[in-house]
């Protein structure tokens, strides 16, 4: 769309800021710095400042200034994220944006340009998107309810009949330690499944506490291959770590970071073929560490590195889940100030990182 808008506009015997101007939603172009170069009057009334208190100035010293009452930070963040680790390609996100006056949603698309043989930067939307945005909180919020709800028994029925697997009731004819079996296994997907549910209800209405302390990540890595041996086992994958060299403590929550390795874990065994082995490389980075994990798969497409952490997105033919964990994982690391992604090719395994930053010097 906006390439098209963009096309049409140079064959016009008008001038294209005048059509600009006339679009409730706001247009700002950067250079390839994130350094202003253009605003529309929508972006000016929004801000509150002439213009030329806004060209030439970078896109987080805009932001930060505007985001002065935000007492979320959400629309910060993003800035934050967006100009540390530029977009090669179409990024479209929405943030909440709180004040002790107003609540609303902000629906940004950013879209990298380039005009030879000089030119090129980001081009960037914004609209309001208050009103899908709490659509999408009411739904979260019926999702943690039922969510809740529906926890306490399920939790009740798995006890019972891990009860009768165990002799409560005597002993079971053959066929009916069956049909328990699989209505367990059936019972702990559900339990998974709600789990998964309430975490990303939680993350997404900010409401995840996470209690942050120094931690080794070594010992956390270690924790989560104890609690994966006997799936390793059953998968015939055997499992390793390879530090490498000193590493400073990282400031973390310690159940939220071991969910995460543990949920990489268990991806790269389920995936990886009989006899292979799935490596953790664990690296000190400058002001940070930095977790690999490593399987022998079929791989991953290109084009769908980045859709592995949508919500509900599955590979086809991948194995049976709620497609919630990885999209948990990025949420968990990035509310440790981190970042994760994915490097695969089809048929040479895939690889999975995530950095956090070390601890501050005690």
């Amino acid at each position: 769309m906006i390439d098209s808008l963009t096309t049409s506009m140079t064959s016009l015997p008008i001038d294209a800021g005048d059509i600009l101007d006339q679009l409730s939603q706001g247009v700002m172009v950067t250079d390839t710095n994130w350094r202003i170069q253009y605003v529309n009057r929508a972006v000016l009334r929004n801000v509150g400042l002439p213009p030329e208190k806004i060209l030439g100035v970078h896109l987080l010293v805009l932001v930060a200034n505007y985001c002065r009452e935000d007492s979320y930070g959400e629309l910060l963040r993003l800035a934050v994220r967006l100009t540390q680790r530029p977009p090669q390609e179409n990024v479209s996100e929405r943030v909440p944006f709180h004040t002790a006056e107003r609540r609303r949603f902000i629906r940004i698309r950013v879209q990298p340009y380039r005009q030879e043989p000089s030119a090129s930067g980001y081009l960037l939307l914004f609209q309001d998107a208050t009103p899908e945005g709490e659509i999408d909180e009411m739904k979260n919020e019926f999702v943690s309810v039922a969510s809740h709800e529906m926890r306490t028994p399920m939790t009740s029925i798995k006890g019972s009949l891990e009860l009768l697997l165990g002799g409560y009731a005597g002993e079971l004819p053959a066929e009916a330690t069956e049909l328990l079996g699989i209505s367990l296994t059936a019972v702990d997907r559900l339990v998974r499944l709600i789990n998964d549910l309430l975490d990303i209800s939680k993350i997404e209405s900010g409401k995840m506490e996470l209690h942050f302390d120094r931690l080794d990540v070594t010992e956390c890595i270690a924790k989560s291959m104890r609690s994966l041996r006997a799936l390793a086992e059953a998968h015939k994958v055997s499992i390793r770590a390879d530090e490498g060299g000193h590493l400073p403590p990282v400031l973390a929550d310690r159940d939220r970071l071991e969910q995460v390795i543990t949920n990489l874990l268990s991806n790269a065994l389920k995936y990886s073929p009989p006899d292979s082995e799935v490596r953790i490389l664990i690296r000190n980075l400058d002001n940070g560490v930095r977790v690999s994990v490593c399987d022998q798969g079929p791989g991953i497409a290109s084009e769908n590195l980045e859709k592995i952490f949508d919500r509900f997105f599955q590979l086809a033919g991948s194995k049976k889940g709620s497609g919630l964990g990885l999209t948990i994982c990025r949420a968990l690391i990035e509310q440790h100030r981190g970042r994760i992604w994915a490097e695969s090719e089809l048929g040479r395994g895939s690889q999975f990182h995530f950095e956090i930053p070390a601890a501050p010097p005690e």
